[in-house]
């Protein structure tokens, strides 16, 4: 574990004063933790704050915890003597495992620095010490009359809980807004921890966080914010990830306190039928370390044999309400590439389809036209080649006129393309927004505006499956698009990515990708938009598209249709002459082997 060494500023601190550093205006914020010593993720929060007006991150609020400042040995011979031998071989072997899990995440260039731990006092300039009541479970803190009435003195709006312990009693209302704390799980379906873990040993597709504001009742309602991110495949990457992006939203929801000085909670009463999840047992351990082995084993198999998911497109002449999807006609793909992301467009007696077309060999895409009948198709060539990977390529109609909006995330914009000669010859039109990275930009016009959904990747960690975003402007080549009042409309792996769009007279239904686990594209679902405002969104699931409809196939991700021919895609595992990630082999193998040093 590293750990930012401690500046002078630690032997600076203060108990009662009142925070100087900036205007009465700003939010007066305390971080409650264990040590000053802190994960990079409230480093980060801290961080941020330090360059928000409207917030004042004065304080830290230490709790001293005996257990916490014990070596791991001591730690372990306590834990054995107050909850017994088998309590304390759990936590060592947990331990062992998130150590391990560790060392290959210091492989990654976006996660090498998730244990690592950076002195607060670099950013927060003052302290309170407190000494938690701690239950004879271990799990209940409450504070005594004292550290209450230090921390009520300085006035606080807002407390973050970004330490250990279930908070109880006095210490709730102790400032003017309550704690907000995490629970990285769906309260709905997951409570307890460790964070992360049980959604990879339960194979879960989704992994949530729920931001709230703590009451007696833990995970009892008061929610702030709930979302969801796929699961990947070990424990200590999905924490990573489920961290990072939930780090987002939590400086969201303490930017709009700011502004309105209250919290906007919703209260959800439904009953809890799983059970409590705790440290695992040791079964349970040894059942994740042999499930995950055989996936890192099977993951080391699929590079060596030059296994690879393949995406295929199909197509039948019907519209999507009447199609039976196994009796659709596959479009072969060219040698050493998947075709993906399709669009039909009718044009002079004709339809186009319009494609994904990717090259395992230079690992990009790009745009190609396929000319369908009845039973077959003919490629006619490549419509958009750019320096850059490109997909989805959404096209519509404008003033007489084809424009063509391909995904290209690679590039950091949205752009559109207008049709010279249709399809094979395009230029660029315009760059719609720039510096961002996008995913599966999709442009209609609806009740006299245009709108523009698509998914951005807010945390740089390319994940563009978590979030939809919502834009609208009065024409589709407008210079400044304006975001919804609800924005994002969706954080949710399991819906949040276009996957196409369909229509029916003049109602539209959004095509949704579900990931799954440690997969992309393991289905889709229909859903009808039945409100669509400047300030509201509400959509309908009309049906759920599942990889059942051609033999042998794990996913589908995509379906459109322009009224009498639709068209979809799906994934096989199958062997490619040109392997696209040849040298991945040499990092992961070098990856596990770091783990052993």
């Amino acid at each position: 574990m590293l750990i930012e060494p401690i500046s002078a500023r630690a032997r600076q601190t203060s108990t009662l004063d009142a925070p100087q550093l900036k205007g009465r205006s700003a939010l007066r914020v305390a971080l409650i933790v264990d040590s000053p010593l802190a994960s990079k993720y409230v480093f980060d929060l801290a961080e941020w704050a330090s360059h928000q007006k409207d917030l004042d991150f004065s304080h830290l609020i230490v709790q001293k915890v005996p257990a916490l400042e014990q070596g791991r040995f001591r730690k372990a011979i306590a834990s054995a003597r107050a909850k017994g031998l088998f309590y304390m071989l759990k936590q060592v072997g947990i331990t062992l495992i998130r150590d391990v899990e560790s060392l290959i995440l210091k492989q990654s260039a976006t996660y090498k620095n998730h244990v690592r731990k950076y002195n607060l006092f670099d950013i927060v300039p003052k302290s309170l010490t407190v000494t938690p009541i701690i239950s004879a479970s271990g799990f209940v803190y409450r504070y005594d009359a004292c550290d209450i009435e230090n921390i009520k003195s300085i006035c606080f709006d807002i407390l973050i809980r970004c330490g250990t312990g279930i908070l109880r009693g006095e210490i709730l209302a102790a400032s003017k807004l309550g704690i907000i704390s995490f629970h990285h799980g769906d309260t709905k379906i997951n409570r307890g921890g460790p964070a992360g873990f049980w959604e990879v040993y339960l194979k879960q597709d989704s992994t949530g966080f729920t931001i709230q504001r703590l009451t007696e009742e833990l995970d009892g309602g008061n929610i702030l914010f709930q979302g969801h991110v796929s699961t990947k495949f070990f424990w200590q990457l999905n924490q990573a990830a489920l961290l990072e992006k939930s780090n987002v939203y939590l400086k969201r929801v303490l930017l709009k306190i700011s502004t309105t000085r209250q919290l906007s909670e919703s209260h959800e009463s439904l009953p809890y039928c799983n059970e409590v999840y705790t440290l695992p047992s040791l079964g349970v351990q040894a059942r994740y370390c042999f499930n995950l082995m055989r996936t890192v084993l099977v993951k080391a198999f699929n590079i060596l044999s030059k296994r690879e998911d393949c995406w295929s497109v199909a197509f039948k002449y019907r519209d999507w309400r009447d199609l039976v999807m196994c009796r659709g006609i596959r479009i072969k793909n060219p040698p050493n590439r998947f075709l993906a992301d399709p669009f039909v467009i009718s044009h002079e007696n004709g339809d186009y389809c319009f494609v994904e077309d990717y090259d395992f060999a230079t690992s990009r895409g790009c745009i190609a036209v396929y000319k369908l009948s009845e039973n077959s198709s003919e490629r006619l060539g490549e419509a958009i080649v750019e320096p850059f990977h490109m997909s989805y390529p959404y096209i519509f109609k404008y003033q007489s006129r084809f424009y063509m909006c391909p995904e290209t995330c690679e590039n950091k914009d949205i752009r559109l393309y207008e049709s010279e000669g249709f399809p094979l010859k395009w230029k660029l039109k315009k760059i719609i927004m720039a510096d961002v990275s996008a995913a599966d930009t999709t442009i209609f016009e609806h009740g006299g505006l245009w709108w523009l959904f698509t998914n951005i990747d807010t945390t740089n960690l390319g994940d563009h499956s978590t979030e939809l975003f919502i834009f609208y402007a009065d024409s589709p080549l407008a210079d400044n698009w304006t975001p919804h009042a609800k924005n994002p409309i969706l954080v949710d792996s399991r819906k949040a990515r276009m996957g196409g769009i369909l229509r029916d007279n003049k109602t539209i239904y959004r095509v949704a990708q579900r990931q799954g686990f440690d997969m992309y594209g393991k289905s889709s679902s229909i859903n009808k938009i039945t409100l669509l405002s400047k300030d509201d969104f509400i959509e309908e699931k009309l049906f759920k598209i599942e990889p059942n409809f051609f033999s042998g196939i794990r996913g589908t991700h995509h379906m459109h249709s322009n009224g009498r021919v639709t068209v979809y895609d799906f994934v096989e595992h199958v062997k490619v002459k040109i392997y696209r990630n040849a040298s991945q082999l040499r990092v992961f193998m070098s990856m596990l082997a770091s783990a052993t040093q």
